[in-house]
């Protein structure tokens, strides 16, 4: 079975770096906004069999369950690594043979994309990048505890060596709608100057237009 993992950590202390271009409330409405897009287009892929989002938060949680996703609770989120771990092992308990590990702030990905990478499964590891090409924004691990997560920095490497190390397959998947996150101001903009409209962006261009 093939499960997609969601970590979702508290809205309200989401999005940091772009503190000196959104308000506290503005960031916290676009982390909300980014996760239901993302949990949305999960659902709504084809080859996924359950999809689960891991969090503390409880609006998030209640959200995810009026959607159909199952609901790993956390009494607080370490880190995102840890989060993700902790979830593959039980995913696996439920009959898990590979997770997809997601982050909520793509808000280019589509239900083409996460089906796409859900087809990429196979015994092993396969990551996509991030679109400079050092973190990573997507992983599927055959199985779900093949490596460990290392998210951050130079991610990309990170997971491809481990896998390395342990003989197993690595195999790079580029898809753009997958690729592209939302961090800093000039993600925004890059957003903005695309032809992508969606709720995030509309939220984003109405909060530039009101600066």
């Amino acid at each position: 079975m093939i499960f997609a993992i969601l970590p979702v950590k508290s809205p309200q202390n989401a999005k940091q770096r772009l503190k000196d271009f959104l308000a506290v409330e503005q960031r916290e409405t676009l982390a909300r906004m980014l996760y239901r897009q993302t949990l949305a287009a999960l659902c709504q892929a084809e080859g996924i069999d359950r999809v689960v989002v891991v969090t503390s938060d409880f609006e998030a949680a209640e959200h995810a369950r009026r959607s159909g996703a199952l609901v790993f609770e956390e009494n607080e989120q370490v880190s995102h690594s840890v989060s993700a771990d902790a979830a593959c092992l039980r995913a696996m308990e439920l009959g898990a043979s590979t997770a997809l590990l997601v982050p909520i702030d793509v808000p280019t990905a589509t239900p083409a994309d996460f089906s796409q990478l859900a087809a990429s499964a196979r015994p092993g590891l396969v990551v996509v990048p991030s679109s400079d090409g050092t973190g990573t924004n997507a992983l599927v691990r055959t199985p779900p505890d093949c490596i460990e997560s290392r998210f951050g920095p130079g991610s990309f490497r990170k997971h491809l060596d481990q896998a390395l190390s342990k003989g197993l397959p690595a195999d790079v998947l580029r898809l753009p709608g997958l690729m592209f996150d939302i961090d800093t101001p000039e993600d925004v903009g890059e957003l903005l100057t695309r032809e992508h409209e969606c709720q995030v962006s509309s939220f984003l261009r109405a909060a530039c237009a009101s600066k």
